[in-house]
């Protein structure tokens, strides 16, 4: 595995765990009514995680099928 390749899958397996927080969540807040500063604080930390999480994945995989591209004409 290049180091291009392996960069984009360590992103994609940040983006799952994101995703996955991000779900449990949801989960907890629809069986669970949680509330005040702490649950919010942690919303916006898991919003924030799991945005930073796809534009990384995103970035890598668009630089390396540029890449890809432009090394195979």
């Amino acid at each position: 595995m290049t180091t291009g390749a392996y960069r984009v899958a360590r992103a994609a397996g940040c983006l799952k765990a994101a995703f996955a927080v991000a779900v449990a969540m949801n989960l907890a807040e629809a069986v669970w009514d949680p509330g005040g500063v702490v649950w919010r604080a942690a919303r916006t930390a898991a919003s924030v995680l799991f945005t930073v999480a796809l534009v990384a994945y995103v970035v890598l995989r668009v630089r390396r099928w540029r890449r890809t591209r432009s090394e195979n004409p």
